[in-house]
């Protein structure tokens, strides 16, 4: 399920089944970076709405938690988990290309993955190294759900 109002409606009715939220943390750089950034943006975008359409009926899909350099991202981070756990949801997972939010510990479940670009891929290779990619995080997901 995605963060739509449609979606939304249908969540209320079903709460019972739906206890994950999924939310993307995307990385905005600036100068010579904002290539890279906007090309990891597109992979971790596209990559959670194809985990949002594996798991519908059971993720919902959060618009994405933008952060620059600047941010201080404990802060951020106890912030957003503040505002997440006022929620019915048991499990909030977050993804991210940024490796330094599961590297450092500032959130414990932050799955990361590396950015792929997808920009000069045709759909098709896009397709697979999207499946691919799922296929990664789904025993991540399942073992969490699994220790409820």
């Amino acid at each position: 399920m995605n963060w739509t109002a449609n979606d939304i409606d249908l969540y209320m009715q079903q709460q019972e089944y739906i206890d994950t939220a999924l939310i993307p943390l995307v990385h905005i750089g600036g100068g010579g970076a904002m290539k890279q950034s906007a090309s990891s943006a597109e992979f971790l975008l596209n990559l959670s709405a194809f985990i949002e359409r594996q798991f519908k009926g059971r993720v919902v899909l959060f618009p994405p938690f933008s952060y620059t350099d600047g941010n201080n991202r404990e802060r951020l981070a106890a912030e957003w988990g503040s505002s997440v756990s006022d929620m019915p949801f048991r499990h909030v997972f977050y993804l991210t290309t940024d490796p330094s939010w599961s590297r450092e510990g500032i959130i414990e479940d932050a799955i990361w993955i590396p950015s792929i670009p997808l920009e000069s891929m045709d759909k098709k290779l896009k397709q697979s190294v999207l499946d691919d990619q799922v296929r990664q995080i789904i025993p991540v997901l399942t073992s969490k759900w699994a220790s409820e």
